[in-house]
């Protein structure tokens, strides 16, 4: 197989990968209570660097400022945000994840790891995955340095 066949191939199997541990990781959110947005609003809670407003979010997810007002509401209601001040303008709202949100995020991206990935290569010889992992890794490597 030319080396453009395979180039193809490696990046199939890693979208295909990361769309079955994202779809899992979303089955296991559903059973801690949380629907698609509010676990994708968690996550964008979590990686943020400062705590978004209402409007930052709406832009994020293209969606209604009122629609993600609701939303936060929902997610307030569970103890999983909460809406803070900011430092800086006290006119500015911002939307914070608790902790109790921070570690229910953590707690899905640990359940989804053992439950989908761990299994996964539990079923490989131990030495496939340790070449996958060093392949892998290479590869973001090679990734990185042409970025």
């Amino acid at each position: 197989m030319e080396l453009q066949k395979k180039s193809e191939s490696v990046s199939y199997y890693i979208r295909e990968c990361s769309s079955i541990i994202h779809h899992k990781g979303h089955q296991i959110a559903q059973e801690y209570g949380l629907t698609y947005d509010q676990y994708h609003m968690l996550i964008y809670l979590e990686l943020s660097e400062r705590p978004p407003t209402i409007n930052d979010i709406s832009s994020k997810f293209n969606r209604a400022q009122n629609t993600i007002s609701e939303k936060v509401s929902r997610l307030e209601e569970k103890g999983l945000v909460e809406r803070c001040g900011d430092t800086n303008d006290r006119r500015i709202t911002r939307v914070c994840i608790t902790e109790k949100g921070s570690k229910l995020i953590h707690t899905i991206r640990e359940e989804r790891s053992n439950r989908v990935t761990y299994r996964a290569l539990g079923k490989m010889r131990h030495e496939d995955v340790d070449n996958l992992l060093n392949n892998l890794f290479k590869l973001y490597d090679n990734l990185k340095e042409e970025g």
